[in-house]
C-alpha cells in the first residue's frame, strides 16, 4: 500500500489521519506490541525454569 502525501501537511494540528495511514500505524503497534509481548514471555519461561532448577537444588541439598 502506498501512501502519497506530497499535497498534505502531515505536521498541520487540523489534519487528521486518513484510514489508511491509521492503518498502518495500527498493524505497525500490533506488530511491535506482539514483538515484546514474545520477549517477554521468552524472559519468564526463563526465569521460571531457574527458580525451579534452584529450588529443587536446595531441596535436595537439605533432603539427602
Amino acid at each position: 500500500m502506498v501512501i502519497t502525501t506530497k499535497n498534505r501537511d502531515l505536521m498541520a494540528p487540523e489534519t487528521e489521519p486518513t484510514d489508511a495511514e491509521l492503518q498502518i500505524v495500527m498493524k505497525e503497534a500490533l506488530d511491535l506490541a506482539l514483538a515484546r509481548k514474545q520477549q517477554s514471555d521468552i524472559w519468564m519461561r526463563r526465569q521460571l525454569l531457574e527458580t525451579v532448577d534452584q529450588v529443587r537444588s536446595a531441596y535436595e541439598a537439605a533432603h539427602p
